[in-house]
């Protein structure tokens, strides 16, 4: 039975109305005008780097601005690579080296906050897991591990909590806790997974039916302050309470088991909390038919209650595909939030669709206002036999602010690109 709350959404604007499933048109020529003015908001393209054109495909990025340095981790073909790049110069940013992280291929990649230390999340063969590159010097970076999760699988997601701990997310075991003040010996310190119940994860999509993970899978884990947001997939939001790293408690969940909606739940990939408000953004990664959609959880930490507030999928790719019937890079990924006046921005990688950028700030209505293709040089990683999975152009991994006035997006082929939001 879905669960019933009394508490009516601390939103007046939205006091009394049900969560709104919103189709997204075509981008206009002018953007959105909004409050009545004449913005013109629009994605300006400040600097980009093919990072050597690699073979094999580019995934998730990460960034320090304070090191100067920008990482990407490598997709199935290219195996254990973690591609680094300078971007002290954003304009100009360089590729500095290539490097192995020992096994699996590196599905992504985490800064430590303080220490030159990335995280990476080494996934595909029986010995993945994850591993630790110090780049103190960047162009020779030296390795910590890698290290296996025990009793899991490889790691598709990692990220730092703290100064001292580390999550991966993936592993067949829910999300599991490190304690990493010793980068060469980590040490396991908690985990947390959801019960299973017995439901057929397959039954949740029936239209794509090749991409399902086991129940309780998480794909992804956010961090905002002592909280942890996960993308539970089948059980879509749970909110962690993780004050204790060595005893996760649930805060607050939208656990698509127990939700009914107007719209279809499926797939939770990731799970992006607003930086001050109490809402999500959990993207769906869909790989066929119905595409999936974008929603807006809002949830009290207090009573641990949540209300999804709406629902939104914009049509995809340079042409504007109509919504509808998809393959598999036609479904949305990785999104973060602006900062300062563009907090209430989402900016979304979305594969064939490139850069997203919708404007969230009346909940209720989501618009669409700028979309990028990252088709800048095509020209030089396109080879004859190109040794990638993934051969199309734009594929757009994700999009990552870290608390920055840029956007930074790692585009699958055509590498590491930094844009500024302009005109919102």
């Amino acid at each position: 039975m879905p669960r019933k709350y009394e508490q009516t959404t601390r939103r007046t604007m939205l006091k009394g109305c049900a969560a709104t499933a919103v189709g997204i048109g075509a981008l206009s020529g002018t953007g959105v005008a909004q409050d009545g003015g004449n913005r013109n908001p629009r994605l300006e393209l400040v600097g980009h780097t093919t990072l050597g054109a690699p073979d094999g495909n580019i995934t998730n990025m990460d960034v320090r601005e304070d090191l100067g340095l920008a990482a990407t981790g490598s997709f199935v073909n290219a195996d254990t690579e973690v591609h680094i790049a300078d971007v002290s110069d954003l304009e100009n940013p360089e590729h500095v080296t290539t490097t192995s992280v020992g096994v699996g291929y590196v599905n992504d990649v985490f800064f430590h906050p303080t220490e030159p230390w990335i995280f990476t999340a080494n996934e595909g063969g029986p010995d993945a897991g994850w591993s630790i590159l110090d780049v103190d010097d960047p162009e020779e970076p030296e390795l910590y591990g890698p290290f296996d999760v025990e009793g899991g699988a490889g790691v598709h997601t990692i990220i730092a909590f703290g100064e001292d701990h580390v999550i991966v997310s993936g592993t067949g075991r829910g999300i599991v806790i490190y304690d990493v003040t010793d980068p060469e010996n980590p040490i396991e310190v908690g985990d947390f997974q959801v019960a299973h119940e017995g439901h057929s994860v397959s039954a949740m999509s029936p239209d794509d039916p090749g991409h399902t993970h086991p129940s309780g899978y998480v794909h992804d884990t956010q961090v905002r302050g002592d909280y942890v947001y996960l993308a539970n997939w089948d059980h879509g939001l749970y909110i962690l309470d993780l004050s204790d790293p060595a005893s996760p408690q649930v805060a607050a969940s939208f656990d698509y088991q127990e939700e009914e909606a107007d719209v279809p739940l499926r797939n939770a990939h990731h799970a992006f909390p607003h930086p001050e408000d109490d809402i999500c953004l959990v993207g769906e990664e869909v790989g066929s038919g119905d595409p999936g959609y974008k929603h807006v959880i809002e949830f009290d930490l207090d009573t641990g209650e949540t209300e999804r507030l709406s629902s939104f999928r914009p049509s995809q790719g340079s042409a504007q595909q109509p919504t509808g019937q998809q393959g598999f890079w036609w479904t949305g990924h990785f999104s973060d939030w602006g900062v300062g006046d563009q907090q209430d921005v989402l900016f979304s990688g979305d594969y064939k669709a490139g850069v997203q950028t919708f404007d969230l700030s009346d909940l209720a209505n989501p618009e669409r206002i700028d979309q990028y293709m990252t088709t800048d040089g095509a020209d030089e990683v396109r080879q004859a036999d190109p040794a990638r999975s993934i051969d199309a152009i734009p594929m757009v991994w994700g999009a990552n602010t870290k608390d920055s006035e840029y956007v930074y997006v790692s585009d699958a082929n055509t590498g590491l690109f930094v844009f500024t939001l302009e005109g919102y």
